[in-house]
């Protein structure tokens, strides 16, 4: 690793390309300081640990920081080893892999301004036949600059700056094996002191937990987690990335946890997400308070709070068992916001070109403030679909026999479709007299989000928190639901033979059967309606397994029970609403999937047609030899007919299944 000398030409060309805003600059003189690093990494792995400002701070030893958000500006102190320092936190900006660049105003301690950036460059060998290669390896420019408020701040700044030269050396000396194998830096967390009390409190929920089925090594490793987990990994639990790394199943980690949460172990909150930054805009503890819209003054946007991307449900160490407090070192705003691949602020009239790290997929293109998108598609075809038409918003430019895209964004552009190639300049324009910030961001939901629907089609957490249920005037977005409905068949005269007694043993088996069926699949029983079971799945297929278990069971020729069922099957949107104080789920979807039950008689499942084209289920029935039927539903309401599909199971509990006939197999797609 390499440095460079505050005086040296590498600083002056520096600050050529990047200087001080002029009214910065007025505030007195400036400090630069200059440092390069050779790494034996590449951008793209480098970027998670250089965004991750607050956790490289805390390896090299810098003072905790403090932050709180006011009017959509972010306010930070810290009290340092030379005195109190605090500042307003301007917005950062960064380029995917490429650079990042924050700065601070002052208003009290030794320093007026900060700015500080990150460049991250591969380094290119001249290989074969002249043409540069690239190697492992990246070239990392480090630059702060400072404006001292008192001799006392040109004194500190003149022994801190440099001395960072050797501690960013010796942390990515740290940092590359984690880098080189993807890893999480480990981080290190101060011994935790538990009274007696609480010790003896932990031990008996782990065994309580053992004792609920949750398998002991689980239980033991949740307990360890809160009593040894850093401080950080604490504050706000996201189960999803949790699961990864724990090498845990999805489901039984969520099933321990709401366990653990019931047993005093944690905290559960519902938290108002903002569907543009991410970031968190309020924790509530119980979904009656959850209210119908959000407000993020950062990015300077209503949204609705009901949203199916505007809640996301966490979990926190429980402040009687280990009290955690969220410590920062930087507000690191890349490392929150990994979604988000560029960041810019383009000045009135301003014109800046962006060579970017975009890989195939579909992004979005906006600037704050604003609702409307522009959707970017990088496809590596792209390019010879554009030679053939180069004109409008993206274009090609030939520069020594290379091609490349090249978006033309300006800030008058709204609602639009564009496409490039792999890796675009991206030329952003803003056109008006005032500052613009442009975002380029992924275009898909946090995969690492626990949304409430995963919740509310749990079986697991309508046991155990039958008690939640949603203010009475809102209706929460919970995406796509394949909803399952049975109803048994020729109750009427059961009860009229058999009398209310037995009738009512014979239906609570019934009932009992069904919960277990759906809980199996991975659903949800959502409620009963008399003698009938509503439920809810995320996926078709396990709703379908489901819907075939019961009928397997309830086949007329079982010792166990005399019922027979027809069972029902739809898929699509759904809302979820409060009724009779519970968790219920409203919308054409749940109406459409009661309303088949005319086409299923005894032994039969009847499902839509956006249950039957779902891939995985198309390959389940044919896999289990499952003959289907297309029908023809009358929907009288609407005037109109909807193709449905049945299958009939016989006698499968304990009869071979019969060869389907030819004309009964799958109709084609």
């Amino acid at each position: 690793m390499t440095t460079q000398n505050p005086e040296s030409s590498a600083l002056a060309e520096f600050l050529r390309k990047y200087p001080w805003p002029e009214d910065w600059a007025r505030r007195g003189p400036t400090l630069n300081y200059l440092h390069t690093y050779d790494l034996n990494t590449t951008p793209d792995k480098l970027w998670p640990y250089l965004a991750d400002v607050s956790a490289f701070n805390k390896l090299i030893g810098l003072s905790e920081m403090k932050f709180t958000e006011k009017e959509g500006k972010a306010y930070g102190w810290s009290k340092t080893p030379a005195g109190v320092l605090a500042w307003e936190e301007l917005p950062w900006e960064w380029d995917f892999g490429r650079s990042i660049a924050h700065a601070r105003l002052y208003y009290k301690g030794y320093l007026k301004v900060f700015r500080a950036r990150y460049i991250a460059e591969p380094i290119l060998r001249q290989g074969f036949g002249g043409q540069a290669s690239g190697e492992n390896r990246l070239k990392l420019t480090v630059y702060f600059g400072v404006v001292p408020a008192n001799l006392w701040g040109k004194i500190t700044a003149g022994i801190f700056f440099p001395g960072l030269r050797e501690k960013y050396r010796k942390a990515f000396d740290t940092l590359i094996p984690y880098i080189q194998k993807q890893q999480k830096l480990l981080s290190t967390s101060r011994p935790i002191v538990f009274a007696p009390e609480v010790q003896k409190r932990m031990e008996k929920a782990g065994e309580n937990l053992a004792a609920q089925g949750v398998a002991p090594a689980l239980a033991r490793k949740i307990t360890d987690f809160l009593r040894s987990a850093p401080e950080e990994d604490l504050v706000r639990i996201r189960l999803k990335p949790l699961a990864r790394d724990w090498a845990q199943g999805d489901k039984d980690l969520l099933e321990a946890f709401l366990r653990a949460t019931r047993e005093g172990l944690f905290n559960l909150t519902w938290d108002v997400i903002c569907p543009h930054c991410r970031g968190v805009r309020s924790e509530i503890g119980n979904l009656g308070q959850l209210p119908e819209k959000g407000h993020c003054a950062v990015c300077q946007v209503d949204f609705d709070a009901t949203a199916s991307n505007a809640l996301e449900v966490t979990f926190h160490a429980h402040s009687s068992i280990r009290p955690v407090e969220k410590r920062l070192y930087c507000a690191a705003e890349p490392a929150t916001k990994p979604h988000i691949r560029v960041q810019k602020s383009v000045p009135p009239g301003g014109e800046l070109a962006l060579p970017t790290l975009l890989g195939e997929g579909r992004y979005r293109l906006r600037i704050q403030g604003r609702r409307i998108y522009n959707l970017l598609d990088v496809d590596p075809t792209t390019p010879d679909l554009l030679r053939q038409d180069p004109g409008g918003p993206v274009g090609l430019r030939g520069e020594g026999g290379t091609m490349e895209t090249r978006i033309e964004w300006p800030d008058t552009l709204a609602g639009a479709s564009l496409q490039s190639g792999l890796f675009p300049t991206v030329v952003l324009k803003n056109t008006s007299g005032e500052p613009k910030t442009f975002i380029l961001e992924e275009n898909k939901a946090d995969q690492d989000a626990l949304r409430p629907v995963d919740l509310f089609s749990f079986q697991g957490f309508r046991d155990l928190f039958s008690q939640e249920a949603l203010a009475a005037d809102i209706k929460l977005e919970i995406g796509v639901q394949t909803i399952l409905f049975t109803d048994l068949v020729g109750s009427t005269q059961f009860y009229e033979t058999e009398g209310d007694t037995v009738a009512f043993a014979e239906v609570r088996s019934h009932f009992i059967k069904a919960y277990g069926a759906v809980r199996e699949e991975g659903g949800a029983v959502v409620k009963t309606i008399g003698d009938a079971v509503m439920a809810a799945f995320s996926r078709p297929v396990d709703a379908v397994k489901a819907a075939v278990e019961l009928q397997k069971y309830f086949n007329g020729k079982n010792p166990g029970t005399r019922l027979r069922l027809r069972v029902t099957l739809n898929t699509g949107s759904c809302l979820a609403v409060n009724l009779n104080s519970n968790i219920d789920y409203f919308g054409n979807t749940v109406n459409l999937s009661a309303k088949i039950q005319a086409v299923a008689g005894a032994g039969q499942v009847g499902f839509t047609e956006g249950v039957y084209h779902d891939p995985e289920v198309r390959k389940y029935l044919e896999a289990e030899k499952l003959p289907v039927e297309k029908l023809d539903f009358e929907m009288k309401w609407a005037k109109k007919t909807l193709p449905v599909y049945r299958v009939e199971i016989k006698s499968l509990c304990y009869e071979a299944v019969p060869q389907a006939p030819d004309n009964l197999h799958p109709p084609s797609l």
